[in-house]
């Protein structure tokens, strides 16, 4: 029996994937919009996690697609001098998404977005930049591009079902 291969997820021309990382977040964070909907379906909308997922999914899906390449995705040196091809999206004051993405291919993979316990603060162990840094340094995400790929190449058919699932 032949399982069905969905073709890649694809926005303004760029195949996109997720780290199993990445997808383990927002599918809990979307649990947690589901669970609030289920108690209050009209209040729902302005809580924190409702916010965050929607900005998460709106930059995923839509704007980081759009460039990759802006600028203001750019870090300095803050995941150490080894790191600087990784991406981050600024969203909420104290949040990132983290990405990479190669031009040549038109390939763009989200790793992992920070969640309350792990909000931007300077200085502070669990601070995002500092955590991600920890998490390449363990391999998890892997910082070599074709691990990566093959890794979030996984998600895809989820990806697309999620997708699906969620949109309005």
């Amino acid at each position: 029996m032949n399982a069905k291969k969905s073709a890649p997820l694809v926005i303004h021309g760029w195949t996109i994937f997720v780290h199993p990382l990445f997808f383990a977040q927002i599918e809990a964070l979307a649990r947690q919009v589901e669970f609030f909907k289920q108690k209050d379906p009209h209040g729902y909308v302005k809580k924190n996690a409702s916010k965050r997922l929607a900005a998460i999914m709106k930059l995923a899906f839509e704007v980081i697609p759009q460039d990759p390449a802006r600028p203001e995705y750019r870090q300095g040196g803050t995941l150490g001098a080894g790191h600087k091809h990784w991406f981050r999206a600024k969203f909420f004051q104290q949040y990132r998404l983290f990405f990479r993405y190669h031009a040549a291919s038109q390939v763009i993979v989200f790793a992992w977005v920070n969640d309350e316990d792990t909000r931007r603060a300077f200085e502070n162990g669990d601070d995002a930049y500092r955590v991600f840094s920890k998490m390449l340094e363990s391999g998890h995400p892997p910082d070599d591009w074709k691990q990566l790929l093959d890794e979030a190449r996984a998600e895809g058919q989820r990806l697309q079902q999620f997708i699906a699932g969620i949109a309005p």
